[in-house]
């Protein structure tokens, strides 16, 4: 494993980062945060982009950079410890090693772990593949080794909550890892339990074990939570998830438009309604629909200037902001606050008609022709991920700010960004091609073993109906373990998809990072443990008939 970590280290340092450090609200928003960090001024001086994306990737770059290591060795590198994390995790699944190298090898080489923008880009999406493998490793460990020792049990499930406060508080979507965390908590938790020849006080006391992961979750926000409330004024790890302004940008979201736009839930026509009920909002119209203008630059006709879901509270945090009211964060919560106060009193008394929204305020609203797109988008976001599709390693030119932003990224990350007109070594060229031709291989083979281990994970599921079977074969906890990895990467997929349908072109490999290696490690798994028992069988019946033949003799 060692070995295979190295040719993949060898594979990829040093080739030359892609800064963009005119992205403001993205990645040169996470170099400003690291620099911040850096410097021990926290996440900076509040504006309208604090508060708005999670801490962790910054704080990786933060730790990264103190510690002098080369981001092109680190991003890779702790990748590689996610792939050990993993295998280590589902280990018990298998009486021998050898499908814990094939799972490795394959998860090792993920081209997502060395694709333009989930390596080379120097932004959060980096660390999803990671993370993904470490949580979900980690609780299938928490499972497996529910009747070992405590303190092995403790380990892992700390593990899986260090991974999953991670994820959580790098982007603000994580939820979709929730229902394996939970899943895992609730499955193992009833077979603890339901272990009656085990002493009550070791059941209760690995019960309590399997919840660590979301205590630790639940202790980092309250420590984000209060450094924010002692650096701004403000409770909260991410305003787009827990405050006011969460409860405004939801409530504007739930006005009924007098008109349907394609990925639009607040068409130019509704804001004029919004206007008449909000006198907060009408206060700063000019600024709003000056903002508007400049976040539909994405829209064909000039004419129509509809900002996509995707962007609209970027339009309107942009438009609060130039009117002067991220002066602190305080008197933002404030205004916000003002806004959701005078839309409720607006639908209180007729002016607006309301419509439902999504629990999340980062969803758009549902809409009635969602129910034959979605299904349509769902299997396209699935077969791009099986597919490998668009993905590529390639050295792309950096995109300075005219401040010398490139500087800082190359200066915070240890390492060098590509600059216009540099010439590429041979060195890097042959590099470069070779992960290309490992992506091509992982293409070819990938919606054919996706297939392959559906059908696989079918026979898995009804082998498991027949209790002879099911013993023989120790299959409840692989079909267990096969069953998270699917619905893990379906909710995420299922994620994508509706945003993709509803706010902004959405499908995208940086977007689905995490669901690659649940993939490859569901395609391995299944394949594995459909061709073992067939394996098995056949032998038997060999052996058997070998046996008669001798008798016959």
């Amino acid at each position: 494993m060692i070995s295979f970590i190295v040719i993949k280290q060898l594979l990829v340092i040093g080739i030359p980062l892609f800064a963009h450090a005119g992205a403001g609200h993205d990645d040169r928003l996470m170099i400003n945060m690291a620099d911040s960090l850096i410097n021990g001024e926290w996440l900076g001086e509040y504006s309208e982009k604090t508060l708005v994306k999670g801490l962790f990737f910054p704080f990786f770059l933060a730790v990264n950079h103190l510690f002098g290591i080369p981001y092109s060795l680190s991003i890779p590198g702790i990748y590689s410890i996610g792939c050990m994390i993993f295998v280590f995790g589902i280990k018990k699944l298998f009486p021998t090693e050898l499908p814990l190298f094939i799972i490795f090898l394959a998860l090792l080489f993920n081209p997502i772990s060395f694709a333009d923008e989930t390596f080379l880009r120097v932004y959060r999406n980096s660390l999803t593949a990671t993370q993904a493998l470490i949580i979900s490793g980690s609780m299938f460990a928490v499972y497996l080794n529910r009747f070992e020792k405590t303190w092995i049990q403790l380990l892992w499930a700390i593990c899986g909550g260090l991974g999953l406060a991670s994820l959580w508080h790098t982007r603000e979507d994580g939820i979709w890892i929730i229902p394996l965390v939970l899943g895992v908590i609730v499955i193992t938790g009833i077979v603890i339990i339901a272990r009656k020849e085990r002493p009550l006080k070791e059941r209760v006391k690995k019960s309590i074990i399997t919840v660590v992961p979301v205590v630790i979750l639940i202790l980092s926000t309250i420590i984000i939570s209060s450094i924010n409330y002692a650096y701004y004024g403000i409770y909260t790890t991410n305003e787009l998830n827990n405050s006011n302004f969460t409860k405004a940008i939801k409530i504007i979201y739930s006005v009924q438009p007098s008109e349907e736009v394609t990925r639009a839930s607040v068409p130019r026509s509704t804001m004029t309604k919004i206007y008449e009920v909000s006198p907060t909002l009408n206060h700063i119209k000019i600024e709003l629909e000056a903002s508007l203008d400049r976040w539909s630059w994405y829209e064909k006709d000039a004419k129509v200037r509809q900002v996509e879901d995707g962007f609209f509270f970027w339009a309107l945090r942009e438009a609060v902001a130039n009117a002067g009211y991220y002066e602190n964060a305080v008197k933002a919560d404030d205004f916000y606050k003002n806004v959701a106060q005078e839309l409720e009193a607006g639908f209180a008394n007729g002016e607006l008609e309301r419509r439902p929204t999504m629990p999340s305020a980062l969803m758009s609203p549902w809409r009635d022709e969602f129910s034959q797109e979605l299904p349509i988008a769902f299997l396209k976001t699935v077969n791009y991920v099986v597919s490998f599709e668009a993905i590529k390693t390639s050295i792309t030119d950096s995109i300075d700010d005219g401040k010398s932003g490139v500087l800082l990224f190359e200066e915070i990350t240890n390492d060098q960004a590509r600059i216009n007109g540099e010439a590429i070594s041979l060195s890097d060229q042959i590099r470069i091609a070779l992960l290309n031709g490992v992506t091509g291989i992982y293409r070819i083979i990938g919606a054919v073993a996706f297939i392959g281990a559906l059908l696989a994970y079918g026979l898995i599921s009804v082998f498991i109906l027949i209790k002879k079977l099911r013993n023989k074969y120790e299959l409840m906890d692989c079909w267990l373990v096969l069953s998270a990895l699917l619905f893990s990467a379906c909710v995420l997929a299922g994620g994508v998809a509706y945003t993709d349908i509803s706010a902004y072109v959405a499908i995208s490999y940086w977007y689905l990072a995490g669901a690659y290696p649940l993939i490859i490690a569901f395609n391995v798994i299944a394949l594995y443990k459909i061709t073992e028992i067939f394996v098995k069988v056949r032998y038997k019946k060999t052996k058997t008939e070998k046996e008669l033949r001798l008798r016959e003799q």
